[in-house]
C-alpha cells in the first residue's frame, strides 16, 4: 500500500524572561480547570467556624436553586466534605452543626472545574429554628487535580466577547492552543497534532474516530460550558495524546425560559485577501446567516424539565481560482436537538440529550454540483445516583451515526488535473473536485459506569473508578471519479522518471483506486484514581488506566489488539499558605492513543492501488494536442502496484510487537489568589512522544528489471544475508499490503511474510538493519496566565505562552503536504524521506499572547475584545530524494532534500545533503485584534429585553502571510518549482457580523 494517500493527492492536488505587562486577571466567564468528570461538576467545601477552626461531623444540604433538589453530606474529621456527580447551576448550601448557628449560602454557583469554597458557622448560642443568611461563600483553589486549561461559560462568552461561534473558536482562547493548518482545520493543544484530541458532549465521546481530526458540529447556544483540558488530567481521561475538551449542553429549570437571536455577516462586510499564484481572492465572496431559537422550563415541576433548541442557517462562500473557475459553496441545513433532565428523588436522575448535526454542503464548481453529506443523530441517556453521602454511580450509554459520502453530477467524468505550467500550478480539468468518490457511514455505540466512592483511611480520600466501551464500525466505498485519475506533467531539460521520458516533453500519469469494505473497531478501558488528601495542605492524585484497542479487518479479524496499556497518573499539590489561596503542584501522566478506523479502511481492506506512466503522442515542441479527458496513450515505461487488492492475511500486515502511539507528560506549576479575586498561574511543561504506529514499505517500489531505479526492498537486502530456501539473496517473500507493514518506526520487525507457495513464515528484521530512527517530538512550555473575575464593570483574561516543539513526526497528520491519513503518513514509508526531518514542527510558536475580556460602562452597554500575537511557523523545503542510492524513490516530492533549489541559490545548503524541516523560512507574525459592542434595549414584554450587537474582526484588517507552498522541487522531477517561497494563505482579512437577541 503506497502511503503517499489520497488526502495528500486531493491537496495535490526566548526567553522565559521576557516581561509582559499591563494585563490582569480574568472575566467571570472562565475558571481553571481543576475538578475532573466528563458529566457533571463536583462541589467540595471545607466547614469552620468564626475562628477558621474546621469542623467535624456538620450536615451540609445543598438545594438546587433551578430545579428544586436536595442532596445531603457530612463533614469528615477535617471539616470537609465532597458531593461528586452534580449537576453545573446555583445551589443554596445549608449548613447545621450542634453547637452552632444554623447557616444557609444562596445561589452558589457550581460548574465545570474547580468548586471549592469555605462555609462559615457561628459559634455564638443557636436560637431555635432560626436560620442566618450569609453573603457569598470564599471560593478557595481547588486541591482535587492537577488538570490545567480554562472552563468557560459558553452563553457569557458569546454574549461579551468577540468570538467565532464554534467549538474551535473556544478552544483557541485557552493558552497552549494553536490553530491547526488550513487544509484540515482543527486545533493543536500543548503542542500535539490536530488528531490527537478528544471530544465529549454530555459524557458522551463525539470525536471523529476515522481520522481523530475534530467532531460533531454543534451551534454555540445549545453548549452550557465548555472544559478545555491542555493536560495534566487525571486516569478518567485517555484515548487522546493531544487535550481533553468536555462539554456540556443547555438544561431546563422550574422556570419557563425562551430566547432567540440571529446573527449576519454580509457579504459587503467582507475584506478580501490579497490574491495568490494559484487563487484570486478579490474575487472571493462570503455570506453567513444564523438563527437560533430555544425554549426551556419544567414539565412537572421540580422533577421533569426540557430543553428544546433549533438552529436554522445559511451559510454561502464562493473562491475563484487564478485560472478563472470559482466554486461555491452552500450549507443551508438546520441543526436541531434538545434535552430531557428527570429528578427520579432526590439524589437519583436521568438525562436524556438528542442532536442531529446532519449537513448538506452542496458545492458547484463552474456550475456543476457535488454534494458532501456529513453529521447525523446523536442519542445520550444517563442515570446518576447518590446511593449514600459516601457512594455515587452513574451509567451512560450513547449512539451516534456520522455521514461521510460525496456526491455530485461529474462523478461519471475522470479525474483529471494538468500540472504542465508548473507557474500556474494545478488546474482542474474534470471530475468531482474532491478527486475521489467516498461513500461512507460511521458509527459509535458507548457504554460507560462510573463510582465515586468518599472515605478516611490516614486522611481524606475521594476514590473514582470506572468503566467504558466503545463498538465502533466504519463502512467505506472509494473510489477515483470516473474511475480514474489523470495527472499531466511536463518533463525538465533532464527529462524524467531515470530517462524514460524524454526532455521537455508531456507525458501522464495514471491512478485507479477501488477501496472499501465494513471494518468494526473495539475500545475498552478500565481505571481507578484516588484523590487523597493526606493533610490539611498536601493532596495527592494517584490514579492508573489500563485501555485495550482491537481493530479488524474487512473480513471482520483482528488485525491490532493492544490490551494492557497502562497509563499512570500521579499529581501532587501542596498549600504553602495553609488557607488554600495558593497552591504549588507536579504532575506525571502517560497518555494512549487508539488505532484511528482510516487504519482499518487503508491498511487491512480490500484495496486495489495501481499507479501507470505513459508517454504522449507529442507535436512540435514535445507538445501533446489530444483529448485530456480521454487521453490517446503512448508506451507504458512504469507499472507500480501500490496495493494489490484483496484483504491481507493480518499476521502479515502489523509488527507483532507493536505498540500503540503514547505521551508522557511532566508539568509544574502554582496560582496564587489575591484578595481582590485577581488569580495569578504559571505552568511549565515537558511533553515527550513515545512509540507512533505507522507504515513503512519494505518492499519498495518502481521497476523490479531495473536495479538502478528499484528502491527501498528491505526485505530483499535481509534476505540477501539469508541462507533459508525461502528466504535468500533470489527467493524474495511476500511482506504487507503492497509491501507495506504497520509498525513502530525504531523498533525490530517481527511479522510473518509469504513465501512462493503461500506458506507463512515468521521474520524478525532488526531496526538496525531497518534505519529508520524513532519517531520523536518534544514540546516545552512556560505559561503566564492572569485571570480577573468580571466585577466593577469589567473583567479581563491574559496570557503569555513561551513554548518550543520539535521532532521528526508532527503526529497522525501532516500538515506539511496537507495529509489527514492518519496513521498511514509519507512521514516512514521511505528510508531517505527520514533524513533531515527532525525540526520545528508545524506547530511549533515560540511566543504567543492572549488577551480577552469586556468592559460595561453601563448596565445596558458591553464593550468587548480579543485580541492575539503569536510567533511565526517555520518552514523548510520538501523535494524529490537525489541520491540515487535506492533508499528512497525519486518520483515523489516527500523528503527534505531540495537540490534544484540549492544549485538555483535559492536556499542555502550543500547539495546532495537534505535541507532540514524548519530551516529556510518563516510566516509573519500572526496578529490580530477583535472588537465587539452590545446594547440592550429595555423592553416591559421580554424580561431580558433586546440586545443589539456588532462585531468586527481584524479591526486593523492585518494582512500576515501565514501558509506557503513549501516544495522547492516538482513532483516527480527534480527541477525548481516556481512557486516554492509563494505565499498560499493570509489571515482571515477583517470582516463584520451583525446580531440582536433576545432572552425571557
Amino acid at each position: 500500500m503506497n502511503i503517499k494517500t489520497f488526502s495528500a493527492l486531493r491537496a495535490s492536488a526566548a526567553p522565559l524572561a521576557l516581561v509582559v505587562a499591563g494585563f490582569a486577571g480574568s472575566a467571570a466567564f472562565v475558571a481553571p480547570a481543576m475538578a475532573q468528570d466528563v458529566t457533571a461538576a463536583s462541589l467540595s467545601g471545607t466547614v469552620v467556624d468564626d475562628s477558621g477552626k474546621p469542623i467535624s461531623g456538620a450536615r451540609v444540604e445543598v438545594t438546587s436553586v433551578d430545579r428544586g433538589f436536595t442532596r445531603t453530606t457530612t463533614t469528615s474529621g477535617n471539616g470537609t466534605f465532597t458531593l461528586p456527580g452534580v449537576q453545573v447551576g446555583t445551589y443554596n448550601v445549608t449548613v447545621m452543626a450542634d453547637g452552632y448557628t444554623t447557616t444557609r449560602s444562596e445561589n452558589v454557583s457550581v460548574g465545570l472545574g474547580g468548586n471549592n469554597f469555605d462555609f462559615t458557622v457561628s459559634s455564638e448560642a443557636p436560637t431555635t429554628g432560626e436560620i442566618v443568611v450569609r453573603g457569598a461563600p470564599v471560593r478557595k483553589v481547588d486541591f482535587s487535580g492537577t488538570a490545567t486549561g480554562i472552563v468557560f461559560d459558553v452563553q457569557k462568552v458569546a454574549e461579551t466577547v468577540p468570538v467565532g461561534r464554534s467549538i474551535e473558536a473556544i478552544q483557541l482562547l485557552t493558552p497552549q492552543v494553536t490553530s491547526g493548518d488550513s487544509a484540515f482545520g482543527g486545533v493543536s493543544i500543548a503542542g500535539s497534532s490536530v488528531a490527537e484530541n478528544v471530544y465529549y458532549i454530555n459524557g458522551m465521546n463525539i470525536t471523529n474516530f476515522r481520522t481523530f481530526v475534530g467532531g460533531t458540529t454543534v451551534p454555540f447556544e445549545f453548549y452550557d460550558q465548555v472544559q478545555v483540558k491542555t493536560g495534566g488530567y487525571q486516569a478518567e481521561f485517555g484515548r487522546n495524546t493531544g487535550g481533553a475538551v468536555i462539554a456540556l449542553t443547555r438544561s431546563g429549570s422550574n422556570t419557563f425560559h425562551g430566547g432567540f437571536n440571529v446573527y449576519y455577516q454580509p457579504e459587503w462586510g467582507y475584506e478580501q485577501a490579497p490574491n495568490t499564484y494559484s487563487q484570486n481572492n478579490k474575487l472571493d465572496k462570503r455570506e453567513v446567516i444564523e438563527g437560533n431559537i430555544w425554549a426551556s422550563g419544567p414539565v412537572i415541576k421540580d422533577r421533569l424539565f426540557f430543553f428544546g433548541f433549533f438552529n436554522p442557517r445559511h451559510y454561502t462562500q464562493s473562491d475563484t481560482d487564478a485560472f478563472g473557475d470559482t466554486t461555491t459553496r452552500v450549507n443551508n441545513k438546520p441543526f436541531y436537538g434538545g434535552k430531557l433532565d428527570l429528578n427520579l428523588f432526590d439524589g437519583h436522575r436521568v438525562e436524556g440529550t438528542y442532536f442531529n448535526d446532519s449537513q448538506d454542503e452542496k458545492v458547484k464548481f463552474n456550475g456543476s454540483p457535488t454534494t458532501n453529506f456529513s453529521g447525523g443523530s446523536n442519542y445520550i441517556v444517563k442515570y446518576t445516583g447518590a446511593f449514600t453521602d459516601w457512594f455515587t454511580l452513574s451509567a451512560l450509554y450513547g449512539k451516534s451515526k456520522f455521514n461521510q459520502t460525496s456526491a455530485g453530477a461529474d462523478d461519471a467524468n475522470p479525474y483529471v488535473l494538468d500540472g504542465r505550467v508548473p507557474e500556474d500550478g494545478l488546474k482542474l480539468i474534470s471530475g468531482n473536485p474532491a478527486g475521489v468518490i467516498d461513500t461512507g457511514r460511521d458509527q459509535r455505540t458507548n457504554y460507560r459506569i462510573d463510582a465515586d466512592l468518599n472515605f478516611s483511611l490516614l486522611g481524606e480520600h475521594h476514590l473514582r473508578a470506572g468503566w467504558d466501551l466503545e463498538k465502533l464500525q466504519a463502512d467505506n466505498a472509494t473510489i477515483y471519479s470516473g474511475g480514474v485519475y489523470y495527472r499531466y506533467y511536463r518533463s525538465g531539460a533532464g527529462g524524467a522518471l531515470s530517462g524514460r521520458i524524454a526532455p521537455n516533453t508531456d507525458y501522464v500519469r495514471v491512478r485507479t483506486l477501488n477501496s472499501g469494505g465494513s471494518f468494526k473497531s473495539e475500545n475498552t478501558a478500565f481505571y481507578i484514581q484516588d484523590d487523597w488528601d493526606v493533610t490539611d495542605r498536601v493532596n495527592l492524585s494517584i490514579g492508573v488506566r489500563n485501555d485495550k484497542f482491537v481493530n479488524k479487518d474487512g473480513l471482520g479479524a483482528p488485525f491490532t489488539s493492544l490490551k494492557n496499556q497502562w497509563a499512570p497518573r500521579l499529581g501532587i499539590n501542596f498549600d504553602p499558605t495553609g488557607d488554600k489561596t495558593a497552591r504549588i503542584s507536579a504532575f506525571y501522566g502517560r497518555y494512549y492513543l487508539p488505532v484511528a478506523a482510516n487504519t482499518n479502511i487503508r491498511l487491512a481492506g480490500s484495496e486495489t492501488f495501481l499507479q501507470d506512466w505513459y508517454t504522449l503522442p507529442t507535436g512540435a515542441g514535445g507538445a501533446y494536442t489530444g483529448s485530456l479527458t480521454s487521453p490517446t496513450l503512448g508506451t507504458k515505461v512504469l507499472a507500480e502496484v501500490l496495493s494489490p487488492g484483496g484483504v491481507a492475511d493480518p499476521t502479515t500486515l502489523v509488527s507483532k510487537n507493536l505498540k500503540p502511539q503514547y505521551l508522557d507528560e511532566f508539568i509544574v506549576g502554582g496560582e496564587y489568589n489575591f484578595p481582590n479575586r485577581m488569580k495569578v498561574s504559571v505552568n511549565f511543561t515537558y511533553r515527550k512522544l513515545g512509540a507512533v504506529l505507522e507504515d513503512v514499505d519494505f518492499d519498495g517500489s518502481g521497476d523490479p528489471t531495473s536495479p538502478s531505479t528499484y528502491y527501498g526492498s528491505i526485505i530483499k537486502a535481509f534476505c540477501a544475508n539469508q541462507s533459508q530456501a525461502w528466504c535468500n539473496s533470489t527467493t524474495v517473500p511476500t511482506i504487507g499490503s503492497g509491501g507495506y507493514v504497520l509498525m513502530n518506526p525504531g523498533k525490530d520487525l517481527v511479522i510473518n511474510v509469504a513465501d512462493a507457495a503461500g506458506a507463512l513464515h515468521e521474520v524478525t528484521i532488526p531496526a538496525s538493519f531497518i534505519g529508520l530512527p524513532k519517531a520523536k517530538r518534544t514540546y516545552w512550555a512556560a505559561e503566564l496566565k492572569w485571570e480577573r473575575p468580571f466585577e466593577n464593570g469589567w473583567g479581563l483574561t491574559a496570557s503569555y505562552v513561551w513554548s518550543r516543539s520539535r521532532g521528526n513526526y508532527e503526529g497522525g497528520v501532516k500538515s506539511d503536504n496537507g495529509q489527514d491519513d492518519t496513521g498511514l503518513t509519507q512521514d516512514f514509508d521511505e528510508l531517505g524521506w527520514v533524513d533531515g526531518s527532525y525540526g520545528f514542527l508545524p506547530n511549533h510558536r515560540e511566543h504567543t499572547f492572549k488577551v480577552f475580556g469586556n468592559w460595561k460602562p453601563t448596565d445596558r452597554l458591553n464593550l468587548g475584545f480579543n485580541a492575539l500575537l503569536q510567533s511565526p511557523r517555520k518552514f523548510g523545503c520538501i523535494g524529490t530524494y537525489p541520491k540515487g542510492d535506492l533508499r528512497a524513490t525519486g518520483t515523489s516530492a516527500a523528503s527534505w532534500y531540495c537540490d534544484s533549489q540549492i544549485n538555483a541559490g535559492n536556499i542555502d545548503g550543500t547539495v546532495g545533503q537534505p535541507v532540514g524541516r524548519g530551516t529556510v523560512f518563516d510566516s509573519d507574525w500572526n496578529k490580530r485584534v477583535d472588537m465587539s459592542i452590545a446594547y440592550t434595549i429595555p423592553m416591559e414584554s421580554i424580561a431580558g429585553g433586546i440586545t443589539l450587537r456588532a462585531d468586527v474582526f481584524n479591526v486593523f484588517n492585518f494582512k500576515s502571510k501565514l501558509d506557503f507552498n513549501e516544495f522547492g522541487d516538482l513532483d516527480t522531477v527534480t527541477s525548481i518549482n516556481p512557486n516554492y517561497r509563494k505565499v498560499t494563505g493570509y489571515q482571515t482579512p477583517r470582516f463584520f457580523r451583525f446580531g440582536v437577541s433576545a432572552n425571557f
